[in-house]
């Protein structure tokens, strides 16, 4: 199958509109089922693995229930999935099939394969990585494409392109995941009364912690421009002038925990 230039626009957008939206839920099960729909593929998966254990986050087709995915994962792990092994190892985010990983002939035979095609008819899989283990977590997460046939060439170069929004989207989500749990749901309903964005608060957040716009930038998976204009609008949404302003006045309307922010020099660079 051949993918055009309007395949990667409509993707973008998804993805954009999955970073800008305001509200709690996760814009996963929209994205895999875009990559899914996209691809014309068997099924996509997102895949959370810490230590020896995996969680599936979400999935398509969601007609497949919760149980099977996890017993896909749990299997997979099981049999020495060539893509965990790798993306574990390897500091790559690069999309890669388990055939070009493992070899053809050791795929072909491998338990990994047959739990993928026992599960979603499968006989060849490809990783997309969303999050790769560091020193600080030695947490991987990404998404699994299961296809019948090969993946051509046009599938690559649609995921190689489709990889680094996806890496900015868990990014998005994991920065997300601390506002919920540090503020909880009363700085989500006072960032819908300022209209703030999820991708504001997301930078409202990493400014509190004290870290440079190049720090916002690298952690969210953005350029330092964007950074920058997203500081902005949140200063022109609050009504402050500059960084400090902000975070207490944030800090003060429950956005950020209370507290003395430790602003370093130069932090609005």
């Amino acid at each position: 199958m051949g993918l055009d230039h309007r395949d990667y626009e409509v993707l973008l957008a998804l993805s954009v509109h999955a970073l800008e939206q305001a509200g709690s839920a996760s814009p996963w099960p929209a994205l895999v089922g875009a990559l899914r729909g996209h691809l014309g593929v068997e099924a996509v998966t997102l895949t959370e693995i810490a230590r020896e254990r995996s969680r599936p986050l979400a999935w398509s087709p969601g007609r497949v229930g919760a149980g099977r995915v996890r017993e896909l994962s749990r299997q997979s792990m099981r049999s020495g999935h060539p893509l965990v092994g790798h993306y574990r190892q390897a500091r790559d985010s690069v999309p890669r099939t388990a055939e070009d990983l493992a070899g053809s002939a050791v795929w072909r035979n491998s338990a990994a394969r047959s739990v993928a095609r026992e599960h979603f008819g499968a006989e060849h899989i490809l990783g997309l990585p969303c999050a790769l283990p560091s020193a600080n977590s030695g947490v991987l997460r990404g998404c699994v494409v299961y296809s019948r046939t090969r993946f051509s060439p046009a599938q690559h170069l649609f995921l190689r392109r489709a990889q680094p929004l996806l890496a900015a989207v868990d990014a998005q989500e994991r920065v997300m995941g601390r506002v919920q749990e540090g503020a909880g749901r009363r700085a989500s309903c006072r960032a819908r009364e300022y209209g703030l964005t999820q991708r504001e608060l997301a930078v409202l957040t990493l400014l509190g912690e004290a870290l440079p716009a190049k720090g916002v930038a690298t952690r969210l998976g953005i350029s330092v421009r964007t950074v920058h204009k997203h500081m902005q609008n949140l200063y022109r949404k609050l009504g402050t002038r500059d960084r400090m302003e902000t975070v207490l006045l944030a800090q003060s309307l429950g956005l950020l925990r209370p507290g003395s922010p430790a602003l370093p020099p130069h932090a609005d660079r």
